[in-house]
């Protein structure tokens, strides 16, 4: 079915955030992710599955970390 609606793709949402963040001051930005840090703690001390939280996080951590790896590699 076609809809006359064009959604943006992740990508480019996520390139506008991206930029936005760019654009704040550094003030905002140390703010903005202090409120990140903020609300995952809060998420994970009021989760009933907090332990699962935790080795989700550190998992993602990893792949990012091989992700970087595997790009440097490539491009290194």
């Amino acid at each position: 079915m076609q809809i006359p609606i064009r959604f943006p793709s992740e990508a480019d949402v996520i390139a506008e955030e991206a930029a936005r963040f760019r654009r704040l001051p550094d003030e905002e930005k140390v703010r903005a992710l202090g409120d990140c840090f903020r609300t995952y703690l809060f998420l994970l001390s009021a989760s009933g599955r907090a332990e699962e939280m935790q080795r989700l996080a550190e998992e993602e951590e990893r792949r990012g970390q091989v992700a970087i790896q595997e790009f440097a590699a490539r491009h290194g």
